[in-house]
Parts: C-alpha cells; structure tokens; sequence
C-alpha cells in the first residue's frame, strides 16, 4: 500500500509555500498551445497535458541546447524541494528538545532508559513486519476502496512534487533514508518521548495518553479522512512500542525503516505509470498538497509565482 511515510504530507504543507520554481510560464504554453490542430472542443486534463507535451515538442529548434540544462535545473529544482522537506521535518527535534527542557522531562524527552543498541535494533526492526502486514492487506482491499485510493494518489502526488517522475533508485533511495531518519527521530521524539509522556504524567494513565496522542498526530495529517486515521493508528502502534519497550529507540527505529521502504515503494510505482497517469495525479488538488500549480515539466508540475493566471484546461474551438 502506498501509505505515506509519516508526516509527509504534514511537512510538505508545512514547506511548499516556500518552494518556487523558474520554470516557463504558463502563457508561453498556452501561446504554443494555440498554434496547435483543434480537434475537440472540451479537452480533459489528460488530453490538456498531451497538449502541453506538443507543445514542448513543437519547439524542437531549442531541444538539443535545452534538454541538457532542462534536466539538470529539474534535478537541482528536486534537490531544492527535498532539502526544504528535510528542514521542516527536522524542525522537530529542537521543538521536543525545548518542551523537554521547559517541562524538566528526562533526558531532553528521550526517557530514561533510551539507548540505541542490537537489542533496539533487533526490535525495532521485528516490529515493521505487522505494519507491511497491514500495508499489504490494503493494498489488496485498495481496488475496492474509493477511501484507499484517495491515499495511494495523496501519497503518489507528494512523492512526485518532491522526488519527481523520472525513476532515480539511487537518489530516492539516499532520500527516502535520510527522510525516514529525519522523520522517525522527529517525530517519535516529539509525539512520544514528549507528548505522550506529558499526558501520561498529567492523567495518569497510559491509554488515554495514547488515544490524545493518535488522535492529535491523526488530524496534522488528515490529508483525506482515512489519511488521518490511518496516520492515527500508527502513532498508537509507535505509543504502544514505548510503552512495553520503554527505549524510545525502539519506535524510533521501526518508524524510521517503515518510512524508508514506503517512500521507495510510493516512488518506484508512480514513475511507473504512464505520462498521462502522472499528470492526472498532479492535476487532481484534491488530496496531498503539490509543491507546485502552474507550469509543467516532463509531467512534473512545480510552483510558479510569475503568473497568477488560471491554469485549468482551457476550452478550444474546432
């Protein structure tokens, strides 16, 4: 199941206004677009992004000089964008660190006894297998949940706003290691070894810490409703892996791996579809939020503050 990595696209909201592109505008398409047959008089989205790629095509004086540059301005624009993601992740380490300190937590939040050894290791590695369990089982139950495939194209169009359409194992891989370290330690720190432990000392009571806890880290990522509850299940998974473990190194580790194998998998299977089922996802806004809106490459959109036009598929006149 192509179930996000853990806050996601919480981070992602929280950095995309930030991330701005100098792609070509949305008039120069269109202007090529105009020169271009008219077959139809309603174009879909697809048939609208069809049109873009004549349109790229259709300047092909400029190809040989500007493919080389294209690529690489996209490759460094990725960079930019998963670097921005990686920061606002990591914003969460300081932010646990101070609330620690503030509430006299022990261990700056980590707790007591959190230690990072083969015995963490071990369990926290064991621990991922009922988490691809579950994954797996939904991903069988996906083609007849309309709820489900919201959250596989949520996820889909999040990993190509920050990883891209072009298939890179090896730059997704490094990637989706460091996000799921920066996500993994983050997190658990902050939501776990910090939240939860203050409404544990609050109330008294490790169930209704772990209930406030899934239910807060649910909604900062109710991307769509099953989204959140899927996000809110997994942060009592993480609560309950303190609780018996009491090693925060323990969730930190499973969250971690988790996060690395479902960010490869989201993006290893959505640089596999085809073009036109690319640019559907990225021109569906209904889910995960897009670091972009208005220009198009290589079925990649990205954010553009130069025009402020409506970019929608425009009617054409036979």
């Amino acid at each position: 199941k192509d179930f996000k990595p853990a806050s996601f696209n919480a981070a992602l909201a929280f950095s995309h206004q930030h991330v701005v592109t100098v792609r070509p505008s949305q008039n120069a398409f269109d202007r090529r677009l105009e020169i271009l047959p008219r077959s139809n008089n309603i174009i879909t989205p697809i048939n609208y992004s069809r049109r873009k790629s004549l349109a790229l095509a259709s300047s092909s004086d400029d190809t040989e000089t500007t493919d080389t540059s294209s690529s690489s301005s996209t490759l460094k624009q990725d960079i930019y964008n998963v670097a921005t993601l990686i920061g606002a992740q990591a914003l969460l380490v300081p932010i646990a660190v101070f609330i620690a300190q503030f509430s006299n937590l022990p261990n700056i939040g980590l707790g007591s006894q959190f230690q990072i050894g083969s015995v963490a290791i071990v369990d926290g590695l064991r621990w991922t297998l009922p988490l691809f369990g579950v994954a797996g089982l939904l991903r069988i139950v996906e083609p007849y949940s309309s709820a489900l495939k919201d959250v596989t194209r949520a996820t889909q169009r999040s990993v190509l706003s920050v990883l891209g359409s072009t298939r890179r194992p090896f730059f997704a891989l490094l990637v989706s290691c460091i996000l799921g370290a920066v996500a993994g330690i983050g997190e658990e720190w902050l939501f776990r070894g910090v939240f939860q432990q203050l409404l544990t000392d609050k109330f008294g009571s490790s169930s209704i810490s772990l209930a406030v806890s899934g239910l807060v880290f649910g909604l900062l990522h109710a991307v769509t409703p099953v989204y959140a509850l899927l996000a809110g299940a997994a942060s009592v998974f993480f609560g309950y892996l303190y609780n018996i473990s009491h090693n925060l190194a323990v969730p930190m580790i499973t969250h971690a791996v988790y996060d690395v194998f479902a960010l490869m998998w989201a993006h290893w299977s959505v640089t596999g579809l085809e073009q036109e089922e690319r640019d559907a996802i990225l021109l569906d806004y209904q889910g995960a939020p897009v670091l972009s809106t208005n220009t198009y490459k290589e079925g990649h959109l990205n954010v553009s503050d130069d025009d402020d036009e409506d970019d929608s598929p425009k009617v054409y006149n036979s």
